[in-house]
């Protein structure tokens, strides 16, 4: 399977450009099998949909997967849930995969709580917590490993530089799993990287149980950032 394990859609990530259809449909006409849609979590997210009426951001956020992936079946293109989630501390991002929606319900606590105490809370929860291009210019660096399950080495978003071979060396330095995603939030984004598996995934136990035993390659795409 090909898959894309960061991804945003227009509904939750305010920088999005893409709805959730627009996006199902242009991975599936790449010959994409299945993406991961990690929409920012993150205080000003959420602040927005505060304003705006809805208080319950976390709610907002795991229904916009919900109906996404009943979308995705009408395309043939499996939709799991993600999240990259920000805290109050610093301007690090961070990719969970497997996070229970009753963890983050209280969401104002989860941007309060940090990235150490959080990836406490993931690995409690069979969560994967992974730095989210850790290497980009302007973030801090990578934090303590010991706290994390491991790092994106590849990020092909074009507007930025991610140095995704100093995220890769640290990888292997540091013995941390590494993941590759193509950021998308445009049309010129769709596509650029993900990962490959021999492993039919359909659910989000099948995703993490794939991502925990290594078992897939990295790739971009020749035109990719990167």
């Amino acid at each position: 399977m090909k898959m894309d394990l960061h991804v945003h859609t227009s509904e939750i990530s305010r920088c999005g450009h893409l709805t959730a259809e627009e996006t199902i449909r242009l991975y599936r006409e790449a010959g994409y099998d299945a993406i991961v849609i990690t929409n920012h979590f993150s205080r000003g997210t959420a602040d927005f949909f505060v304003k705006r009426g809805f208080p319950d951001f976390t709610g907002r956020f795991f229904q916009a997967v919900r109906e996404a992936a009943v979308i995705g079946k009408r395309y043939g293109l499996t939709v799991l849930s993600g999240m990259e989630v920000h805290f109050d501390e610093n301007g690090n991002d961070y990719l969970v995969y497997g996070m229970p929606e009753s963890e983050v319900a209280d969401f104002d606590a989860v941007f309060k709580m940090g990235a150490e105490a959080f990836s406490r809370l993931a690995a409690s929860k069979k969560a994967l917590f992974y730095q989210a291009h850790p290497f980009r210019d302007g973030l801090l660096k990578v934090m303590e490993t010991a706290d994390l399950f491991g790092l994106e080495v590849l990020n092909c978003n074009p507007r930025h530089d991610d140095h995704n071979d100093k995220a890769a060396q640290w990888a292997r330095d540091h013995h941390l799993h590494a993941i590759a995603g193509s950021d998308c939030h445009r049309v010129e984004d769709v596509g650029t990287a993900g990962i490959i598996t021999e492993r039919t995934i359909g659910s989000e136990e099948e995703l993490l149980d794939m991502l925990r035993a290594d078992d897939y390659r990295i790739f971009k795409s020749d035109t990719a950032n990167g």
